[in-house]
């Protein structure tokens, strides 16, 4: 059996740029070659001019040198005594400030003890004094005498009586605390606060250090029997130059006239500048012997040498860059494969082997020390490829190597054992021989199941985008048309419950009203069931338990099942109160429950479960997602046809029907979606052609809310209230004045909107409420209660309305509305809501 190739590690791994064979230095044979003849000609030309040329370049290079070398160190040297300057500027300050401040008085111990402290503390100082206007006569004395406070002088070296170490004087004034002139403070420093540590750098014995007042007055000299400034004359630093450099003449002291090389860099704390100098006949001393040496002696040695030495330096700085190139190749080769977290494969068809990296044995699941199993076409194991995916990928590489494209591209789905699937993206291209065979197929992996997840998720919930907006169109058209039948229906129902209750009991008349009523009330919800789906947000809200009404539907649904089917219902122990419309959640379970019914026929299973779970990542379902916390979850599964995937993005649309030979209707699931849509829910489905369905809706659980209870009905009438009645029907207008007249108000009616806005209009102090319809031509109701509020912002508000459309709640809020009614009313709801808002409990 043939071993696989052992992988190459990621650390070996190597780049061919191209560049190695330009990269090569030629012999210095090949380059005598046609030359030999000319070679003298060559030599005595380099001779005149390159010699002339290097040593005039050589001079100037070793000044410049010199030149960045004193400029470097007077840069440092001013930055140090800055920092010195600056250390004993805060003490000071500090002292004067404290002093001002009335922290400790002059004279004092404590006084002497915290200037000691601090002189201590400073480097480069001897002492720090507190002079007094009697005592002082120095000029840093009269420097620093009333100047502002904080401000620092620097005065003349000068000598202690017995010393030869002179020192230098900083001065600032001090105050008393009721802010009297006082005297100076003075700290005495060595010179070296100045010249810090020349002695130790000192660039050469020739080197010279001196101090200058910025209008060229000397101020410290590191040798003061250097002859200077008499050798160099007065040197003014530039004017807003922070450092400078020059070569001025001076006479030496063998009594010529030397260059003197000049580095200076203005201080920043004082009006003090530090300056370098060295003599330019002892900078060059060496360049002239080797000048004399080089012309003299080794012209010829020193041109050979040169070439040399050249050749060798740059064959040396070759190798070095190659190296360096390589190994920067390798070095993000690795990167880039460790990040991208790419597999690397190949495939030999004559041996059927494959070569996997370590990440790509991780990607397919094989074992890191086990080899890959032959296959006779690429990567196409059946184990961890599906039959459709090993097509997908040789039909991709057939049609890479046919049409002899760049590269192929493709994503597969791999089922590890044990683990479980993920999708993986190909890339890849084949080597071929001259006549277009393909010797090898080589490439990498990646894994993309992330943005496979992320793809769906967005494709599903554009799906329930699009779904949304169907509904909203339909809800609209369901809303207008349902507006009309719920008038009729209204004034059916509300003349016909009067007239059974004038009918006498028992009688034929009373029968026939009865069954008026019932035919109405059949009516009434065959149009609530087609403008259920399109009714957002408007279902009763009130606490209600699902166990009992999951119960009751089960009871309903199952009444009729054959015996060979086998019907399970699970509630759990946990019956958790909801808020919003109870009436609702029966029809959605019970149009659930007969879809599973009906899908199981006369042999199979069923079952319903209700529970309760913790959802602690979003997720999102076949409509809509769920968000962390508890929710409700009603189960209802069966192992009858499923569904083909052709009808599933139009399952919820209302009026489409898998059954329409059977009868459907195709209201069952637009009313579960509108339930579930109204109670910020959400459905999850499962299903395949010959495996059954499984639907789960999902509410959430949010916090017991107890119902306000008022007092009992019919023991509250009106109190002679004027009640404006608006309604496009006429018949309403009737019966809605009957109802309010028995109640105790006086209802004004009308069947014109403009006619009722002119009313209010003449009489807006007239009118307690304002009970009106919505859709209405010409002035809708919100409209005109908008107009009434305007006018009378204390008249109470109420919109009855069979369908208002989207976010009717919100609209009709905004608009001033302080309850909204579903048409055909509810006396009883018409009256709590009357005695809530026009007499509301103290």
């Amino acid at each position: 059996m043939a071993l696989e190739p052992t992988p190459t590690p990621i650390s070996e791994l190597s780049l061919d740029d191209g560049g190695a064979a330009a990269a090569r230095a030629p012999h210095w044979r090949e380059l005598l070659l046609d030359r030999a003849v000319i070679l003298p000609l060559l030599i005595a030309a380099c001779l005149v001019a390159g010699l002339g040329v290097g040593l005039a370049t050589l001079r100037q290079q070793l000044l410049d040198s010199e030149e960045r070398m004193l400029a470097a160190l007077s840069s440092a040297l001013a930055d140090q005594a800055d920092s010195a300057l600056a250390a004993a500027q805060t003490a000071m300050q500090a002292t004067a400030e404290e002093i001002a401040g009335g922290a400790w008085a002059p004279d004092t111990a404590v006084a002497a003890a915290v200037l000691r402290a601090r002189a201590a503390a400073l480097p480069a100082a001897r002492q720090m004094l507190l002079v007094e206007p009697a005592h002082g006569r120095a000029d840093y004395f009269h420097s620093a005498a009333g100047a502002a406070p904080g401000s620092a002088h620097i005065g003349a070296p000068a000598t202690w009586p017995g010393h030869h170490t002179p020192w230098i004087p900083l001065s600032m004034p001090w105050y008393s605390p009721d802010g009297r002139y006082h005297g100076v403070i003075v700290v005495a420093a060595d010179t070296a606060l100045l010249l810090g540590g020349f002695d130790r750098r000192r660039p050469a014995p020739d080197a010279r250090l001196r101090v200058l007042r910025t209008d060229g007055t000397p101020l410290l000299e590191s040798e003061p029997s250097s002859g200077w400034p008499e050798r160099a004359g007065t040197l003014r630093p530039p004017v807003g130059v922070a450092a400078w450099t020059q070569i001025v003449d001076a006479p030496g002291d063998d009594g010529q006239t030397h260059g003197l090389l000049l580095a200076g860099h203005t201080m920043q704390r004082a009006p003090l500048a530090v300056v370098l100098s060295r003599d330019t006949h002892v900078v060059l001393a060496d360049w002239r012997l080797q000048a004399w040496l080089v012309g003299g002696f080794a012209l010829a040695a020193l041109l050979v040498t040169t070439v040399l030495s050249l050749r060798h330096a740059r064959e040396q700085r070759w190798r070095e860059h190659s190296q360096r190139d390589l190994q920067r190749q390798r070095e993000r080769a690795a990167r880039a494969f460790a990040a991208a977290r790419e597999g690397l494969w190949e495939w030999d068809p004559a041996s059927e082997r494959h070569y996997l990296s370590p990440r790509m044995r991780e990607l397919l699941g094989f074992d890191a020390s086990a080899s890959a199993p032959p296959a006779t076409h690429a990567l196409s194991w059946p184990e961890r490829l599906s039959e459709d995916d090993r097509l997908r990928l040789r039909e991709a590489i057939d049609a890479h190597v046919r049409e002899r494209t760049r590269d192929f591209s493709v994503t597969l789905r791999v089922t590890p054992p044990g683990e479980p699937p993920r999708h993986v993206r190909l890339r890849g291209q084949g080597l071929r021989d001259a006549q277009g065979a393909l010797l090898l197929l080589a490439g990498t992996a990646y894994d993309v199941s992330d943005e496979v997840a992320v793809s769906e998720a967005a494709r599903r919930l554009d799906e329930q985008l699009q779904r949304a907006r169907q509904f909203e169109a339909l809800g609209a058209l369901a809303g207008g048309v349902a507006h009309d039948f719920n008038n009729v229906l209204a004034a059916i129902l509300g003349f016909g419950e009067r007239a059974r209750a004038l009918a006498p009991e028992g009688s034929a008349l009373a029968g026939h009203v009865q069954h008026m009523l019932s035919a109405g009330e059949r009516g009434k919800t065959l149009v609530a069931r087609m403008m259920a789906f399109g009714r957002t947000g408007q279902g009763l809200r009130q606490p209600y338990r699902p166990r009992a009404l999951v119960q009751e539907a089960w009871t309903l649904a199952v009444q009729d099942v054959p015996e060979g089917v086998d019907a399970r219902l699970d509630l759990d122990a946990d019956d958790p109160e909801l808020v919003g419309d109870g009436v609702a959640f029966f029809e959605a379970a019970l149009n659930l429950m007969r879809n599973a019914v009906q899908a199981v026929g006369e042999r199979g299973s069923l079952r319903a479960r209700l529970f309760t779970e913790t959802v602690e990542h979003p997720r999102v379902l076949w409509q809509g997602s769920l968000r962390p916390g508890r929710w409700l979850g009603l189960l209802v599964e069966d192992d009858g046809p499923g569904i083909e995937p052709a009808h599933l993005p139009r399952l919820l649309e209302p009026f489409y029907s898998t059954r329409g030979a059977q009868g459907g209707t195709g209201l069952g699931l637009a009313v579960v979606h509108a339930a579930v849509r109204d109670a910020h829910g959400a459905i999850e489905l499962r299903t395949a052609p010959g495996e059954g369905t499984a639907i789960t809706l999902h509410l959430p659980l949010p916090e017991p809310v107890h119902p306000v209870t008022g007092g009992e009905a019919g023991a509250w009438s009106g109190q002679g209230e004027v009640v404006m009645v608006v309604d496009d029907e006429p018949a309403l207008v009737a019966l809605l004045e009957e109802h309010l007249a028995e109640r105790g108000f006086e209802p004004r009616g009308f069947s014109d909107a403009e006619r009722a806005w002119r009313a209010f209009e003449a009489e807006p102090a007239l009118f307690a409420a304002v009970l009106s319809d919505q859709a209405m031509p010409r002035l809708s109701g919100l409209d005109l209660i908008e107009r009434c509020r305007r006018l009378s912002p204390g008249v109470v508000a109420i919109i009855a309305t069979a369908y208002g459309g989207t976010d009717f709640g919100a609209r009709a809020s905004a608009a001033g509305v302080q309850a909204v009614l579903a048409k055909p009313l509810n006396w009883a709801e018409l009256d709590a809501v009357l005695q809530r808002l026009l007499h509301p409990p103290r």
